[in-house]
C-alpha cells in the first residue's frame, strides 16, 4: 500500500522539479530579451520558441515519470515548482544568465578580431607583392588618361584613311561573327 504513495509522492517531486526546470528556461529565455533587447515582433517570436520549447519537454518529462497521467496534482506541482524557483532563485539566477549571456558575446567578439586580424595576417604579403606588381601598370593608366585623348587625336591625324577603312571593315565583320554566335545559343 506504500509504493502507490510513495510513487505517486515522486511524481509529485518530479513535477516541482519540471515546474523549477521551466522557470530556469524561462529565465534565460528572458536573460536573451534582455541583452538583446527584444521588441515586440521579438518578443512575439521568443515566446512561441519558448513554448515550443517547454511543451514537448514538460509532455517528455510528464510521459517518462507518470505515464503521462495529468491529474490535479500534476498541475499542482508545475505550478507550485515555478513559483518556488520564481520566489527562491530568481533574480540570482536571472543576473547570473545574463553575465554568462554577456561574457559569451564578449568572447564571440574577441574570437572574430582574432580570426579577422589572423586573415588580415595571412592576406597581407599577397597584398604587398600586389601592390608592387600593379604599380607600373596604375601609374602608366594615370600617365596615359591625362594624355590619351592628345595621343588619341595625334594618331588620327597620321594614320592614312585606307588603314582607317581597312580596320573600320575588320571591326564591322567581326561584330557580325560574334553577333552570329551569340544567336546560335
Amino acid at each position: 500500500m506504500t509504493d502507490p504513495v510513495t510513487s505517486q509522492f515522486m511524481v509529485f517531486l518530479y513535477t516541482i522539479l519540471t515546474g523549477a526546470l521551466a522557470g530556469l528556461v524561462y529565465d534565460i529565455y528572458a536573460g536573451f530579451g534582455y541583452v538583446f533587447r527584444l521588441r515586440k515582433a521579438g518578443i512575439l517570436v521568443g515566446d512561441l520558441i519558448f513554448w515550443l520549447v517547454m511543451t514537448p519537454l514538460v509532455y517528455a518529462l510528464l510521459l517518462h515519470y507518470n505515464q503521462g497521467e495529468v491529474r490535479f496534482f500534476v498541475l499542482l506541482g508545475l505550478g507550485g515548482g515555478a513559483a518556488l524557483y520564481f520566489y527562491l532563485f530568481r533574480d540570482r539566477v536571472r543576473v547570473l544568465v545574463i553575465r554568462i549571456i554577456q561574457l559569451v558575446i564578449r568572447f564571440l567578439r574577441f574570437i572574430a578580431r582574432v580570426i579577422i586580424w589572423l586573415a588580415a595576417a595571412v592576406v597581407f604579403p599577397f597584398r604587398l607583392v600586389y601592390t608592387i606588381v600593379s604599380f607600373p601598370f596604375r601609374l602608366t593608366g594615370q600617365v596615359l588618361g591625362k594624355t590619351g585623348p592628345w595621343l588619341a587625336a595625334l594618331i588620327k591625324r597620321l594614320v592614312p584613311a585606307p588603314v582607317k577603312r581597312f580596320y573600320r571593315r575588320l571591326v564591322d565583320r567581326w561584330i557580325k561573327i560574334i553577333s552570329k554566335l551569340g544567336r546560335g545559343k
